[in-house]
């Protein structure tokens, strides 16, 4: 979805579109939608930026970062997002040090607003840093990959070469004692 800047009226315009099965391209990233995501909200411009406010909702599975199952993970993310146009991004040079309020910035090119990608960049930021099926997950046997949440395996744990001379040590001090 695309909402053209050159026909924005001063006041800004309000939006809403429901994204149908299939409309959102979200192939490249680590979650899948369980049901297609819902956007409202208004467009402003302010000089050359422009304002966008609204939510984003939607349903999503994520795997788990220890068993690879599919978990559910709902979003309802408020937007409050900035606008610049893309050449301002490339009037900056040299390193720059990054806020926490930058990370609301964006850039559009051509008058336009790309309203797909700022709900995949959104739906990618409102994931949490660690999703877990269940506190207590196991997840997989580091050898033959077996889900230890739903099954045993008879592989005994590999030991670190590294560690090899530290736990022959050990060996020794428990068996002179």
């Amino acid at each position: 979805m695309l909402i053209s800047l050159a026909r924005l009226p001063n006041d800004g315009t309000r939006f809403e579109h429901q994204y149908q099965t299939g409309e959102l391209d979200v192939s490249a990233h680590e979650f899948a939608l369980r049901e297609p995501p819902h956007i409202t909200g208004r467009v402003k411009r302010s000089g050359m930026d422009v304002k966008v406010t609204g939510e984003l909702k939607a349903a999503l599975t994520v795997p788990c970062d220890r068993c690879l199952q599919d978990v559910p993970f709902q979003v309802e993310q408020p937007l409050n997002l900035v606008f610049i146009p893309a050449d301002a991004e490339r009037a900056a040079k040299g390193e720059t040090e990054l806020h926490e309020s930058d990370l609301e910035f964006s850039f559009y090119e051509n008058d336009e607003l790309d309203v797909d990608q700022l709900i995949r960049e959104q739906l990618e930021l409102a994931l949490p840093v660690r999703v877990l099926c269940r506190e207590d997950c196991r997840g997989l046997c580091t050898q033959c990959g077996a889900d230890l949440n739903t099954e045993s395996c008879d592989c005994q744990p590999l030991t670190d070469p590294r560690w090899q001379a530290l736990a022959e040590l050990k060996d020794q001090l428990d068996t002179s004692d």
